[in-house]
């Protein structure tokens, strides 16, 4: 066997050289946008049905942001022996050994390898893992024995992205389908020990899905947007090894570091030359956590901005063990804010929620409230305006209620778009008829400018306004296909698409000239030929598409393609749409159509689930034909 010592090898997306063949090396919370008001400075701070006989199985929530307990003594992936002689447990082990904080990950995995075939990183290799998705429980990994004692590994993939130093997943920097080592004893060497080896690995660091789960932590933090009216929220993963009283300065040092790649057209990095002032001290119990940076001069002049990075820290250290009083944030060793972190969370939330959601079926053209979920709420439509509709989307900003309603008229769909004070006051129709409209979401957190929409019509995304129902495309530099389904996000600044069958993500933003959509990253994703796609968390996907058996089915996905998991299956019928209120601490029910019937949960929505005292209850016995929530 060769040394890889003398081997050109980079981390990440860099290159190297293996056996004269050149391969790629890769190494809700709810916001409401801080408008409060306090005076001008807090105004300036702050978006025929499927048969009864079909199966539906509900197999269980997605992952969800935050909700992971810390680790500060555990959290460490196994060691090369804790497998013995078990072949398949042993190759398992190796796909998790890079798990852990990205300065160790060579040295975690060479603990498998045998010293001639080890990894030799460069000074300026930081570790970067490639993550895959593995079918570990079903063919994924195939081990054939060799005559030699040695035993070859294949392991299918796919490729998910690449964890970075600052816990981002970034896109894929590699292609291959399938990876293969060859697993067996050490060579004669008396000194390599007992027990399997990795004789000839894989020319990347891997990690597998179920490792990122099992080793990581799920954390958020948030950066504003381009007009800094609101927070966007920054999804990254934290190893279980890192102690509780560094978790602080973890996160601050990924604020520090800037956005994610695929978030920097629309968020901003904090104020040039901010930079650490040593770590952040683990207070004692109950004490105070406090927060020193330096700036350089001239940032931080006004309150206004003080407060800006004070909100943006303390949510970001909204998960964070230790602070459960009082934040202080100190600028170069001077005090500069102090206060109770719950009570300023809770004074000054994130998203533009007001209340619980409200959720809505449509029945022979008509919208109806539905009795579960979410609060009681007026039917937000007048009533000489509800009918003739397919499907609807619905937002509200405090009072003022933004609906749009898609009608039929022949064989041609319109836009209804119009807002008011807890009621629309008057539809406004396009004049242009499309024949497909899909269902029309809403982008919240548009500051003062008037209440912007999506909506796929005749496959292409168009975006409308309450005032005006009159759809312009949207562009996508780089992308081919037609658009069939639409999502937007909470905080108003992040979309998810399908494409061509395939699923994107992508930053918007609203400017005076319209609405402009950043270049889009796609997902991997375990299904195929998607549908829908709608959001169920600040960070979280549900979307519906294939599964591999060929049946229709719901899955979860976390923003950046990293972990997923199955939401619903056998549906029976394709997904038509789907309708998730984005809210990880209170989740309602999924609501989805299928064949021209609307489901919550595993139940077709019927008229017993109108709400009483509605006005005039649906006279058909059938089941509802769309559904949506409004928040």
């Amino acid at each position: 066997m060769s040394s890889r010592s003398g081997r050109a090898e980079r981390g990440g997306g860099g290159l190297r050289r293996r056996s004269g063949r050149a391969e790629r090396g890769g190494g809700m919370r709810r916001r409401w946008t801080v408008f409060g008001s306090v005076a001008l400075l807090l105004a300036v701070l702050a978006g025929c049905g499927i048969p009864d006989e079909t199966a539906v199985r509900i197999d269980g929530r997605g992952p969800v942001g935050d909700t992971a307990p810390g680790d500060p003594t555990g959290g460490q992936p196994p060691s090369r022996t804790d497998s013995g002689s078990d072949q398949r447990t042993f190759a398992l082990n190796y796909l998790t050994a890079a798990a852990g904080e990205a300065a160790e990950a060579y040295k975690r995995v060479n603990e498998y390898i045998v010293s001639t075939e080890r990894f030799s990183p460069k000074p300026d290799d930081e570790g970067d893992v490639n993550v895959v998705r593995v079918d570990a429980d079903g063919g994924g990994i195939v081990i054939t024995q060799r005559n030699d004692g040695t035993s070859l590994v294949k392991v299918e993939v796919q490729q998910v992205g690449v964890l970075r130093g600052n816990g981002s997943i970034g896109e894929p920097v590699e292609t291959e389908r399938e990876y293969t080592f060859t697993i067996g004893g050490a060579p004669t060497d008396p000194g390599m020990g007992s027990g399997l080896w990795v004789l000839d690995p894989p020319s990347v660091l891997l990690m597998t899905d179920r490792a990122l789960s099992t080793y990581y932590q799920e954390k958020t933090v948030y950066f504003w947007n381009s007009d800094r009216t609101a927070l966007v929220p920054d999804l990254r993963y934290l190893p279980r090894s890192v102690p509780v009283q560094r978790h602080a300065t973890a996160v601050l040092d990924w604020l520090i570091g800037g956005p994610s790649e695929w978030l920097s057209p629309v968020a901003v990095r904090l104020p040039e030359g901010t930079s650490p002032v040593g770590n952040v001290p683990a207070p004692k119990d109950g004490g105070r956590l406090e927060v020193n940076l330096s700036v350089k001069a001239g940032a931080l002049e006004t309150d206004v901005e003080l407060q800006k990075l004070f909100t943006q820290i303390v949510w970001s250290l909204k998960s964070n063990q230790l602070l459960d009083n009082e934040l202080e944030l100190k600028i170069q060793n001077q005090s500069r804010m102090i206060e109770v972190a719950e009570d300023y969370r809770r004074r000054y939330p994130l998203y533009q929620l007001t209340g619980a959601p409200a959720g809505y079926g449509v029945f022979e053209g008509r919208v109806y409230q539905l009795a579960n979920p979410g609060d009681p709420a007026p039917l937000p439509i007048p009533a000489e305006e509800n009918h003739d509709v397919v499907t609807a989307g619905a937002t509200r900003d405090g009072d003022i209620v933004s609906v749009a309603l898609v009608s039929r008229q022949g064989e041609y769909f319109r836009l209804r778009t119009g807002s008011g004070p807890r009621v629309v006051s008057a539809l406004l129709t396009s004049e242009n008829r499309y024949r497909s409209m899909g269902r029309p979401v809403w982008l919240k957190g548009t500051g003062e400018r008037r209440p912007a929409g999506l909506v796929v019509a005749d496959g292409r995304l168009m975006t409308f306004t309450a005032g005006d129902p009159d759809l312009t495309p949207v562009a996508f530099s780089g992308l081919s296909g037609s658009v069939t389904a639409v999502g937007a996000s909470v905080d108003g600044n992040r979309i998810a698409f399908v494409a061509d069958g395939r699923l994107y993500v992508a930053g918007v933003r609203v400017e005076d000239g319209g609405l402009k959509v950043e270049p889009a990253r796609q997902l991997p994703t375990s299904l195929h030929q998607l549908s829908a796609v709608d959001w169920s968390g600040e960070n979280l996907l549900v979307l519906a598409g294939l599964d591999d058996a060929g049946g229709s089915a719901i899955h979860r996905l976390n923003v950046d393609g990293a972990l997923e998991l199955r939401q619903v299956t056998n549906v029976g019928a394709p997904v038509e749409a789907l309708a998730a209120y984005p809210e990880d601490a209170q989740p309602f029910p999924l609501m989805y159509g299928a064949n021209q019937v609307a489901f919550m949960g595993e139940t077709a929505i019927n008229r017993n689930q109108v709400a009483p005292g509605g006005g005039t209850q649906p006279s058909s016995p059938n089941p509802a034909t769309a559904a949506f929530y409004l928040y």
